[in-house]
Protein backbone atom coordinates (compact mmCIF):
# COMPACT_ATOMS: atom_id res chain seq x y z
CA UNK A 1 0.00 0.00 0.00
CA UNK A 2 3.02 2.29 0.36
CA UNK A 3 3.06 2.93 -3.40
CA UNK A 4 -0.24 4.76 -3.06
CA UNK A 5 1.25 7.40 -0.77
CA UNK A 6 4.35 7.82 -2.94
CA UNK A 7 2.44 8.92 -6.02
CA UNK A 8 2.84 12.48 -7.40
CA UNK A 9 0.26 14.95 -6.15
CA UNK A 10 -1.74 15.29 -9.39
CA UNK A 11 -2.48 11.55 -9.89
CA UNK A 12 -3.17 11.21 -6.16
CA UNK A 13 -5.64 14.10 -6.29
CA UNK A 14 -7.46 12.68 -9.31
CA UNK A 15 -7.65 9.20 -7.79
CA UNK A 16 -8.86 10.24 -4.33
CA UNK A 17 -11.34 12.96 -5.29
CA UNK A 18 -12.51 11.10 -8.40
CA UNK A 19 -13.04 7.89 -6.43
CA UNK A 20 -15.17 9.64 -3.81
CA UNK A 21 -17.34 11.36 -6.42
CA UNK A 22 -17.80 8.31 -8.66
CA UNK A 23 -18.48 5.83 -5.87
CA UNK A 24 -20.93 8.14 -4.12
CA UNK A 25 -22.86 8.84 -7.33
CA UNK A 26 -23.00 5.13 -8.09
CA UNK A 27 -24.42 4.44 -4.64
CA UNK A 28 -27.05 7.14 -5.16
CA UNK A 29 -28.05 5.86 -8.61
CA UNK A 30 -28.17 2.22 -7.51
CA UNK A 31 -30.27 3.04 -4.46
CA UNK A 32 -32.62 5.37 -6.36
CA UNK A 33 -35.41 2.75 -6.90
CA UNK A 34 -35.40 2.02 -3.20
CA UNK A 35 -35.47 5.74 -2.44
CA UNK A 36 -38.52 6.21 -4.66
CA UNK A 37 -40.40 3.31 -3.05
CA UNK A 38 -39.65 4.56 0.44
CA UNK A 39 -40.80 8.06 -0.46
CA UNK A 40 -44.08 6.77 -1.92
CA UNK A 41 -44.80 4.65 1.14
CA UNK A 42 -43.59 7.13 3.76
CA UNK A 43 -44.06 10.68 2.36
CA UNK A 44 -42.55 12.41 5.41
CA UNK A 45 -39.57 10.08 5.73
CA UNK A 46 -37.36 12.30 3.59
CA UNK A 47 -37.94 15.33 5.77
CA UNK A 48 -36.87 13.36 8.80
CA UNK A 49 -33.92 11.87 6.93
CA UNK A 50 -32.83 15.34 5.84
CA UNK A 51 -32.88 16.57 9.43
CA UNK A 52 -30.89 13.66 10.84
CA UNK A 53 -28.61 13.58 7.81
CA UNK A 54 -27.71 17.21 8.37
CA UNK A 55 -26.77 16.51 11.99
CA UNK A 56 -24.67 13.52 10.97
CA UNK A 57 -22.95 15.58 8.28
CA UNK A 58 -22.03 18.32 10.75
CA UNK A 59 -20.50 15.77 13.13
CA UNK A 60 -18.68 14.07 10.28
CA UNK A 61 -17.17 17.28 8.91
CA UNK A 62 -15.83 18.02 12.39
CA UNK A 63 -14.20 14.58 12.54
CA UNK A 64 -12.84 15.04 9.02
CA UNK A 65 -11.35 18.43 9.90
CA UNK A 66 -9.71 17.09 13.05
CA UNK A 67 -8.24 14.21 11.05
CA UNK A 68 -6.70 16.62 8.54
CA UNK A 69 -5.32 18.74 11.39
CA UNK A 70 -3.82 15.60 12.95
CA UNK A 71 -2.07 14.72 9.69
CA UNK A 72 -0.74 18.28 9.41
CA UNK A 73 0.55 18.15 12.99
CA UNK A 74 2.31 14.88 12.22
CA UNK A 75 3.97 16.46 9.19
CA UNK A 76 4.99 19.54 11.18
CA UNK A 77 6.49 17.30 13.86
CA UNK A 78 8.55 15.44 11.26
CA UNK A 79 9.80 18.75 9.82
CA UNK A 80 10.84 19.91 13.29
CA UNK A 81 12.78 16.68 13.85
CA UNK A 82 14.68 17.24 10.60
CA UNK A 83 15.39 20.88 11.47
CA UNK A 84 16.68 19.88 14.90
CA UNK A 85 19.04 17.29 13.44
CA UNK A 86 20.35 19.76 10.86
CA UNK A 87 20.93 22.38 13.57
CA UNK A 88 22.94 20.01 15.76
CA UNK A 89 25.07 18.94 12.79
CA UNK A 90 25.80 22.58 11.96
CA UNK A 91 27.01 23.13 15.52
CA UNK A 92 29.26 20.05 15.32
CA UNK A 93 30.63 21.21 11.99
CA UNK A 94 31.58 24.58 13.42
CA UNK A 95 33.02 23.00 16.56
CA UNK A 96 35.51 21.08 14.42
CA UNK A 97 37.46 24.31 13.94
CA UNK A 98 38.23 24.35 17.71
CA UNK A 99 40.09 21.02 17.67
CA UNK A 100 43.75 20.43 16.81
CA UNK A 101 44.94 18.68 13.65
CA UNK A 102 44.30 16.04 12.44
CA UNK A 103 41.20 15.85 14.63
CA UNK A 104 39.55 18.90 13.10
CA UNK A 105 39.85 17.65 9.51
CA UNK A 106 38.59 14.17 10.40
CA UNK A 107 35.65 15.54 12.34
CA UNK A 108 34.64 17.98 9.59
CA UNK A 109 34.95 15.27 6.93
CA UNK A 110 32.78 12.86 8.92
CA UNK A 111 30.06 15.45 9.56
CA UNK A 112 29.91 16.37 5.87
CA UNK A 113 30.00 12.72 4.76
CA UNK A 114 27.20 11.88 7.18
CA UNK A 115 25.05 14.78 5.96
CA UNK A 116 25.61 13.76 2.35
CA UNK A 117 24.70 10.13 3.09
CA UNK A 118 21.48 11.23 4.80
CA UNK A 119 20.47 13.47 1.88
CA UNK A 120 21.47 11.12 -0.94
CA UNK A 121 20.73 7.68 0.52
CA UNK A 122 18.67 7.73 3.69
CA UNK A 123 16.07 10.07 2.19
CA UNK A 124 15.58 7.54 -0.61
CA UNK A 125 15.23 4.75 1.94
CA UNK A 126 12.68 6.72 3.92
CA UNK A 127 10.62 7.57 0.82
CA UNK A 128 10.37 3.86 0.07
CA UNK A 129 9.20 3.17 3.63
CA UNK A 130 12.40 1.40 4.67
CA UNK A 131 14.34 1.82 7.90
CA UNK A 132 17.09 4.35 7.00
CA UNK A 133 20.56 3.03 7.80
CA UNK A 134 22.89 4.22 5.02
CA UNK A 135 24.54 6.87 7.24
CA UNK A 136 24.60 4.80 10.42
CA UNK A 137 28.25 3.71 10.09
CA UNK A 138 29.39 7.31 9.55
CA UNK A 139 27.61 8.49 12.67
CA UNK A 140 29.21 5.63 14.59
CA UNK A 141 32.64 6.73 13.36
CA UNK A 142 31.91 10.28 14.53
CA UNK A 143 30.96 8.93 17.95
CA UNK A 144 34.18 6.91 18.17
CA UNK A 145 36.30 9.84 17.02
CA UNK A 146 34.93 12.21 19.66
CA UNK A 147 34.75 9.53 22.34
CA UNK A 148 38.42 8.64 22.02
CA UNK A 149 39.65 12.24 21.99
CA UNK A 150 41.40 13.31 25.22
CA UNK A 151 41.63 17.09 25.79
CA UNK A 152 44.87 18.23 27.42
CA UNK A 153 43.80 21.35 29.32
CA UNK A 154 40.74 22.81 31.02
CA UNK A 155 39.53 25.03 28.13
CA UNK A 156 39.76 22.07 25.74
CA UNK A 157 37.89 19.90 28.25
CA UNK A 158 35.06 22.44 28.43
CA UNK A 159 34.83 22.69 24.65
CA UNK A 160 34.88 18.92 24.29
CA UNK A 161 32.16 18.48 26.93
CA UNK A 162 29.89 20.85 24.99
CA UNK A 163 30.68 19.01 21.76
CA UNK A 164 29.75 15.68 23.32
CA UNK A 165 26.49 17.23 24.49
CA UNK A 166 25.72 18.34 20.94
CA UNK A 167 26.65 14.87 19.69
CA UNK A 168 24.11 13.35 22.08
CA UNK A 169 21.49 15.81 20.86
CA UNK A 170 22.30 14.88 17.24
CA UNK A 171 21.91 11.20 18.10
CA UNK A 172 18.51 11.84 19.68
CA UNK A 173 17.42 13.88 16.66
CA UNK A 174 18.51 11.09 14.32
CA UNK A 175 16.53 8.49 16.26
CA UNK A 176 13.46 10.74 16.27
CA UNK A 177 13.68 11.18 12.49
CA UNK A 178 14.07 7.44 11.94
CA UNK A 179 11.10 6.63 14.17
CA UNK A 180 8.98 9.17 12.26
CA UNK A 181 9.53 7.19 9.04
CA UNK A 182 6.72 4.78 9.91
CA UNK A 183 4.42 7.31 11.55
CA UNK A 184 0.86 7.52 10.20
CA UNK A 185 -2.72 7.96 11.29
CA UNK A 186 -4.27 4.91 13.02
CA UNK A 187 -6.36 2.62 10.84
CA UNK A 188 -9.45 3.21 12.97
CA UNK A 189 -9.34 6.90 11.99
CA UNK A 190 -9.43 6.00 8.30
CA UNK A 191 -12.33 3.62 8.99
CA UNK A 192 -14.38 6.44 10.51
CA UNK A 193 -13.51 8.78 7.62
CA UNK A 194 -14.44 6.30 4.88
CA UNK A 195 -17.62 5.05 6.55
CA UNK A 196 -18.81 8.57 7.31
CA UNK A 197 -18.27 9.61 3.69
CA UNK A 198 -21.24 7.48 2.63
CA UNK A 199 -23.68 9.76 4.45
CA UNK A 200 -25.65 12.14 2.24
CA UNK A 201 -28.87 14.16 2.49
CA UNK A 202 -31.70 13.34 0.04
CA UNK A 203 -33.17 16.08 -2.16
CA UNK A 204 -36.44 16.03 -4.11
CA UNK A 205 -35.10 17.11 -7.50
CA UNK A 206 -33.02 14.33 -9.08
CA UNK A 207 -30.53 16.59 -10.86
CA UNK A 208 -30.07 18.80 -7.82
CA UNK A 209 -29.72 15.70 -5.66
CA UNK A 210 -26.93 14.30 -7.84
CA UNK A 211 -25.18 17.67 -8.06
CA UNK A 212 -25.22 18.21 -4.30
CA UNK A 213 -24.08 14.68 -3.58
CA UNK A 214 -21.21 15.05 -6.09
CA UNK A 215 -20.23 18.38 -4.52
CA UNK A 216 -20.24 16.93 -1.01
CA UNK A 217 -18.27 13.89 -2.17
CA UNK A 218 -15.71 16.15 -3.87
CA UNK A 219 -15.32 18.18 -0.67
CA UNK A 220 -14.78 15.03 1.37
CA UNK A 221 -12.35 13.70 -1.23
CA UNK A 222 -10.40 16.97 -1.19
CA UNK A 223 -9.91 16.87 2.58
CA UNK A 224 -9.03 13.17 2.44
CA UNK A 225 -6.53 13.93 -0.34
CA UNK A 226 -4.77 16.48 1.87
CA UNK A 227 -4.80 14.00 4.75
CA UNK A 228 -3.34 11.22 2.58
CA UNK A 229 -0.64 13.53 1.20
CA UNK A 230 0.49 14.44 4.74
CA UNK A 231 -0.17 11.13 6.47
CA UNK A 232 3.26 9.54 5.82
CA UNK A 233 5.63 12.51 6.31
CA UNK A 234 8.68 10.91 4.70
CA UNK A 235 7.04 8.86 1.93
CA UNK A 236 4.62 11.01 -0.05
CA UNK A 237 5.07 13.85 -2.51
CA UNK A 238 4.84 16.30 0.41
CA UNK A 239 7.84 15.59 2.63
CA UNK A 240 10.28 17.58 4.78
CA UNK A 241 13.18 18.86 2.72
CA UNK A 242 16.67 17.35 2.84
CA UNK A 243 18.19 20.66 1.66
CA UNK A 244 19.69 21.38 5.10
CA UNK A 245 21.77 18.20 4.95
CA UNK A 246 22.94 19.04 1.43
CA UNK A 247 24.08 22.49 2.56
CA UNK A 248 26.12 20.96 5.37
CA UNK A 249 27.72 18.50 2.96
CA UNK A 250 28.67 21.28 0.54
CA UNK A 251 29.78 23.82 3.16
CA UNK A 252 33.53 24.54 3.35
CA UNK A 253 35.67 23.63 6.32
CA UNK A 254 34.51 25.13 9.61
CA UNK A 255 30.93 25.54 8.44
CA UNK A 256 31.39 29.21 7.50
Amino acid sequence: MGWFYRQPLVPLFVEVVGAFVIVTLLVVLISEPLRIRVRQRFPRSFEQAAFYGTQIWLAYTLILSLTAVGAWSEYQGASEKVSHEVATLEVLQRRADLYPEPMRMEMDALVRAYAEAVAEKEWVEQRSGKHPSAAKHLFRKLNLLLGEFEPRNLPDQMVHAETLRELTSASEARRSRIHATASSLPGVVWLVVLVGATTFVPVDDRAAHLALVALMAAFVGLVVFVTVALDHPFQGAVTPSETGFRLIAERPFGGQ
